[in-house]
């Protein structure tokens, strides 16, 4: 029974005892609480029963952890162990008595004993029980009041204390939670303390059962704040910063389009449907834009609260696939983090169903273990328990868009999704393009399927109509036959479409041009029948209207003007009136350039479509492209550059967001690693490598130089894992370690032997440490740095120097990645750390052999717990039998 239900039990026992003193002490009928007016008196003995067996359970628990801890208990714990334990006879006096009271005085229900009826219950009661039994059990069950609130409180403290001893790395508003919640708490303390050592005038106990039921209602809210906080924190690990971005991208939906939706089979399918509903479409027929309108229309949801019950037990999640965005948009990890984030955020009672070892972890302050990244195999279980948990208190609509932009094998996707689409809780939207992959798995016959392009005709008729009728040229344009052949026009252009938004758009935006040149109906039908049909042929022709001029930025839209620009821009946040005005100009000199193709979203730039991407990437135009640029050109080193100045005019510590987060042993987040990652690109270059080599290299000088003046300019701050000591260049030359930079790495310890003295860990903490919390699988380590660092004589078996309560075990920088990177065989008690991907790669550049080749101790035991007999070198050989017999080595997931 948990603390709040037992509460409430000692709370009923209390009504029933007080109303058993006021009979035994007085001639007067008592007064009956309207408690007791529901309460019979078997009710009344199994409700003692149930709060005796609660506190046993409570004794079991205590006597455990008390053994398991080294500290002395506290002062309420041994309360508790002491109350317990006390005798029995006291226990049971007033119930049994309850049980024996004659019929003919009170009949079969206590609410019976109404006023006039008692004035001889006195003497009838205290014929089978003592007033001063009566008492003693009140007294009893008080203290067993007392002592819970004491117990539960005393939790919430250490919880409290756990998270005061990691508020470096939790966000302001965190913080003030943290503080609010440990005020109230203290308060509740006090005020049980107070009335437990002076009892109100005229009463015999020092809790009344309305007080317990007070002091329950604001423990079960202090309890439930609890809750969130863990849930939180677990949540916070779930979430990656381009989450929302393709969402954001997609288009909205044209005001009054797509409206047919809710008059077909999907609006039938949102209410009482199951499975999975197929949304299948042409490229550019606007699948993304219809998936985006349907998963947050106001209709959708109402139907869908239908299906659920109500809108408490409704979650619905949403993820866009994105083949053009990060590593992270494309694979299924990003699935999986986005769906398991929706639902938890919105619905966080679920968290401890899907992930009990992090919860567990965060109800006794291992933080550290409960927010660690995911991996796929965690993130799968994780969406597994979603599906298949008994007692899943809510019903689970699932919009995912896009399947076909998904980087790995869509015949797996399919079948698991369709797994998961069993679930009575579950069921799910899914759109992509109609290739045969999907048709087999979603298309048969009596599967819920739509295609899109066959329903959209009147909506780009809309569109087109609205659009051309918005310009003011549009009206201008008079005649006799002047509406007929605006509208031959437009179903000219809707025809011609055939069901591919996409097209209707550029032809819609050429028209509006020429619209503007002041061109008639007949130019503007010349217009139409100039521009192919095929959307591959229509960027083609869109890229070569492009001024001559323009062509080397078309081509190499991330070129400088300056080469020396973010070298020389000064260090703070220029105003957002600026940055407006330097968006807006950029976001023109983009599409004009690039005819649209390209577009600013947010910070990034974006292609406009999947098409646009494909097209781009295309051999054909890859060389149209490159003839474009000059001989020397490098991108990498443009976007590197990009990043420099960002850095550099752009504040990194709002009130949401520290600029710098070091979670401890190398693994750090902040706005410097797709800087890194570009840099190291940059360097593969094999043609003009020279001077390339010679502007990566001043450009991570200054990226350095940068972020250390940035940090004591308070520009940008450092949080978390011994913060206040580091050194303000530490974490970048942490995250140097990550990436492939051995020759610039080479380069600074030739000038600074002690270049990596500044850290406060063995570099090697940094180099083996995964890359990043939210790019996806983290790469293996990089072998030529590694080399380079055992040949300084770096120890991999060195333990930690810096310890504290945020860091939970101490470990070798070669344990945690034997750990970290074995864990892809769900060998390992912890969360999995991306493991697949690492795995791999350190087989093919042989890191183990290197490792141990240095020292590393191959007879240390894997598993940090205690009766392990794993050992690093013994769990290998295991694994490469077992790959051998299997015939896989390559790729594992």
């Amino acid at each position: 029974m948990e603390t709040i239900t037992a509460l409430g039990v000692a709370a009923d026992i209390l009504t029933i005892t007080e109303f058993g003193l006021q009979l035994l002490s007085t001639s007067v009928a008592p007064k009956v609480s309207s408690t007791i007016e529901e309460i019979d008196k078997n009710s009344a003995l199994e409700d003692y029963r149930k709060l005796k067996l609660a506190l046993s359970n409570k004794h079991v628990s205590l006597q455990r952890q008390l053994l398991a801890s080294p500290p002395p208990p506290l002062k309420d714990e041994l309360a508790l162990l002491d109350l317990v334990s006390s005798s029995p006879q006291d226990s049971e006096v007033l119930l049994e008595a309850v049980r024996n009271t004659p019929k003919d005085f009170v009949g079969d229900k206590l609410s019976s004993r109404k006023t006039g009826s008692t004035t001889s219950a006195g003497p009838k009661l205290g014929s089978r029980f003592r007033l001063e039994n009566v008492k003693r059990l009140s007294h009893i069950v008080t203290r067993y009041a007392s002592s819970l609130l004491s117990f539960r409180i005393s939790e919430l403290n250490k919880t409290i204390e756990s998270l005061e001893n990691v508020k470096q790395q939790v966000r302001p508003e965190q913080e003030s939670r943290i503080n609010s919640i440990s005020q109230d708490v203290e308060n509740l303390r006090l005020e049980v303390q107070r009335r437990s050592a002076e009892p109100d005038k005229g009463t015999s106990v020092a809790f009344t059962d309305t007080d317990i039921r007070l002091f329950s209602d604001r423990l079960a809210s202090l309890i439930e704040a609890e809750d969130n906080m863990f849930a939180d924190k677990i949540v916070a690990s779930l979430n990656y910063s381009s989450r929302p971005v393709r969402h954001d991208s997609v288009p909205q939906a044209h005001m009054n389009t797509f409206q047919w939706a809710f008059d077909s089979r999907l609006s039938k399918w949102f209410s009482s449907g199951s499975g999975i509903f197929w949304v299948s479409g042409k490229p550019g027929s606007g699948k993304s834009t219809f998936m985006k309108f349907i998963a947050k229309h106001s209709q959708t949801k109402g139907l869908l609260t239908q299906w659920a019950g109500s809108a408490d037990t409704l979650a619905v999640a949403v993820h866009f696939f994105w083949i053009a965005g990060t590593p992270i948009q494309k694979p299924w990890q990003g699935l999986l983090q986005s769906l398991l984030f929706d639902v938890c955020h919105k619905h966080p009672s679920v968290v401890p169903l899907i992930c009990p070892s992090r919860w567990e972890a965060a109800k006794v302050g291992r933080w550290q273990t409960a927010a660690e990244p995911w991996s796929v195999s965690e993130l799968t279980a994780a969406l597994r328990a979603l599906a298949s948990a008994d007692n899943m208190p809510l019903k689970i609509c699932f919009f995912i868009d896009g399947l076909d932009e998904y980087d790995s094998d869509h015949a797996e996707l399919c079948k698991i999704l369709c797994d998961m689409a069993n679930s009575p809780h579950i069921k799910m939207c899914l759109s992509s393009r109609p290739w045969d992959v999907f048709e087999r798995s979603f298309g048969g016959e009596g599967q819920e399927r739509l295609d899109i392009h066959e329903l959209t005709r009147n909506d780009i008729r809309e569109f087109v109509g609205d659009q051309l009728q918005e310009h003011p040229q549009w009206a201008m344009i008079e005649s006799k036959t002047a509406a007929s052949k605006k509208s031959s026009l437009i179903e000219q252009i809707v025809a011609k479409a055939d069901g591919v938004f996409l097209w209707a758009f550029f032809m819609t935006r050429s028209l509006r041009e020429g619209l503007s040149n002041s061109d008639g109906i007949n130019d503007l039908s010349q217009r139409l029948s100039g521009l192919p049909t095929d959307l591959e042929q229509l960027f083609k022709h869109m890229l070569e209207s492009v001024d001559p001029v323009d062509h080397p930025k078309m081509a190499g839209i991330l070129g400088f003007e300056e080469y020396d620009y973010a070298y020389r821009c000064r260090i703070g946040s220029i105003s957002s009136e600026q940055i407006s005005k330097q968006r807006e100009q950029m976001s023109r000199s983009i599409n004009d350039k690039t005819k649209g193709l390209l577009k600013l979203v947010n910070l990034r730039v974006e292609f406009l479509h999947r098409t646009a991407k494909d097209f781009v990437l295309t051999k054909d135009l890859e060389e149209y492209l490159r003839g474009k640029l000059p001989d020397d050109h490098n991108g990498f080193i443009s976007i590197a550059t990009a990043y420099l100045g960002f850095l550099k005019t752009t504040c990194h510590d709002t009130s949401l967001v520290a600029g710098i987060m070091r979670h401890g042993k190398g693994l750090n987040s902040g706005p410097f690693h797709q800087a890194l990652f570009y840099a190291s690109e940059a360097l593969k270059a094999d043609q003009f490598a020279s001077r390339h080599y010679h502007r990566t290299t001043t450009l991570l000088d200054k990226h350095e130089e940068a972020i250390e003046s940035m940090v004591r300019a308070k520009h940008v701050t450092i949080r978390g894992v011994n913060s206040e000591a580091c050194h303000p260049a530490l974490p970048f030359r942490e995250e140097l370690l990550k990436h492939n930079l051995t020759s610039y790495i080479e380069k600074r310890i030739r000038e600074q032997p002690d270049f990596f003295n500044i850290l406060d860990e063995s570099p090697l903490f940094a180099a083996l440490t995964p890359m990043s919390l939210n790019s996806g699988e983290s790469p293996a380590p990089i072998a030529k740095t590694l080399d380079v660092l055992l040949q300084q004589g770096e120890d991999p078996n060195v333990l930690p120097r810096v310890r504290g309560p945020y860091l939970e075990e101490v470990a070798s920088p070669w344990m945690l990645f034997a750990r970290g990177t074995m864990s892809v065989f769900n060998m390992l008690s912890g969360p999995l750390m991306f493991p697949a991907l690492r795995w791999n790669d350190s087989l093919d550049n042989a890191l183990f052999d290197l490792l141990m080749s240095y020292g590393a101790d191959p007879n240390q035991a894997l598993l940090d717990r205690p009766g392990s007999s794993h050992c690093i070198l013994a769990l290998l050989e295991d694994i490469y039998i077992a790959i051998s017999r299997r015939g896989v080595f390559r790729r594992l997931s």
